[in-house]
């Protein structure tokens, strides 16, 4: 019976050619054309080596289309996590791209202006070939003639020279970023021993040190001479700590929307604030649902989001617990929070105006069962998107201490690999 195989094999490849050009609709317009040109083909389609190479190509092109889109969302979403939340060294560590001699003549890690925006804003990538512990190192030479991208009226030469930040000022220009202006006020006025309303730096580097837990001074920073003079002898009164904190936010704000800004327009599109707004979402499938139902009510409109309305929008997330405390009134009396209802409280307790376009974007991006009314769970998933607390540090286990000891010693003892010893065991 096996030496019919062969002959059944055939059978059936030739079987399947036939009826496979036979059903074909492509063939379907050659059916007179061959008529009297001789048998059907018994073998299968065949295609020819320039439609390979087509093929492959197309498919390569779409393969490699997919994993670079899939790479890029991973490696953005670990930045994501890495911002929300490591510890402040590691993220530091990760965003900083400059390392060149200080002072003292020790090779020192700096960031840059835009390093330090990347670093607070989600969904900003780090360039290719930086990341943890991968940075640029600068010479003597080359140290010399570096040069900041930034204004010539930036804040950040006001701090040093060259732009650059330091461990220390990065922690501490990162938590005076999330503080709103009621909680300085009270908090100047509880650390003002003799009410003359400013603060001397030993006052203001107590509060330092115990926000942070020891991780930055602010006599090793950068912010010491802009704030208390070159000698530390001058006292800050709460208007010029204002003034430093509203210039700081606007230009950290401003570069922020200019990064956003397609050529020739002076907006930037409702899809792209969307996407800025929802940069800490973790869930890819809520985020493709709120930008697909941005994109389809504003797409038509052409309005777009102006610089002073990004510039609002942000004053008013960053005052939003002090907002929240006051729709809880709302709530208790079972009132539902209306687009006009969050402009009237937003002008009355922190001050800021939204406009009204921009608060129907506010209701169209969390507004996910689209009554026209945000939900106070809503509102609170806003308001955790940016109010996040900086990381401090954790205390480290014993279990953890040993696994890593573990770890390291399996490293760097090379003859534990070998194979006599494992044969040993």
């Amino acid at each position: 019976m096996t030496r019919f195989l062969p002959l059944i094999f055939l059978w059936a490849r030739s079987t399947s050619g036939i009826f496979s050009h036979f059903l074909s609709e492509k063939n379907k317009e050659n059916w007179t054309s061959r008529e009297g040109v001789g048998p059907w083909p018994l073998v299968l389609h065949a295609f020819s080596d320039n439609e390979i190479k087509k093929y492959k190509t197309f498919a390569n092109k779409k393969q490699s289309h997919h994993r670079a889109s899939f790479r890029d969302y991973t490696i953005r979403q670990y930045e994501n996590r890495l911002r929300l939340y490591a510890h402040p060294l590691k993220i530091f560590r990760y965003f900083a791209t400059i390392k060149m001699k200080n002072k003292s003549g020790k090779y020192e890690l700096y960031m840059t202006p835009s390093d330090f925006l990347r670093s607070i804003q989600p969904g900003a990538k780090q360039p290719e070939k930086l990341g943890l512990d991968k940075f640029q190192i600068l010479d003597e030479k080359a140290a010399s003639k570096w040069q900041p991208s930034v204004r010539e009226d930036s804040i950040f030469l006001k701090f040093e020279k060259r732009g650059l930040l330091t461990y220390s000022d990065y922690v501490l220009l990162t938590i005076l970023l999330t503080i709103p202006e009621r909680s300085i006020r009270i908090g100047f006025k509880l650390f003002d021993l003799n009410g003359d309303g400013n603060v001397s730096i030993e006052e203001l580097e107590h509060v330092l040190m115990v926000i942070t837990q020891g991780e930055a001074s602010m006599r090793s920073s950068h912010l010491k001479s802009h704030l208390f003079g070159p000698r530390l002898n001058k006292m800050l009164s709460i208007n010029d700590f204002l003034e430093f904190l509203n210039e700081l936010h606007t230009e950290i704000h401003k570069q922020q929307f200019q990064n956003l800004l397609k050529e020739s327009r002076s907006v930037i599109s409702e899809v792209d604030f969307a996407k800025v707004v929802l940069g800490f979402t973790s869930s890819r499938s809520q985020r493709r649902e709120t930008l697909q139902r941005v994109k389809k009510k504003y797409s038509q409109m052409n309005r777009g989001i102006s610089q002073e309305e990004f510039l609002a929008f942000f004053r008013f997330v960053q005052d939003v617990n002090t907002m929240d405390n006051a729709l809880a009134f709302f709530y208790f009396t079972g009132a539902d929070i209306s687009r006009k209802t969050l402009r009237h409280i937003s002008h009355v307790v922190s001050g800021v105006k939204l406009s009204e376009h921009l608060t129907d974007v506010i209701f169209s991006i969390f507004d996910h069962d689209s009554d026209n009314i945000i939900q106070r769970k809503e509102f609170n998933d806003m308001r955790r998107q940016w109010m996040h607390p900086v990381p401090v540090r954790r205390n480290l286990r014993l279990s953890s201490a040993i696994r890593i000891v573990c770890k390291c010693t399996w490293k760097t003892l090379p003859s534990w690999k070998s194979p006599e010893f494992l044969n040993f065991w």
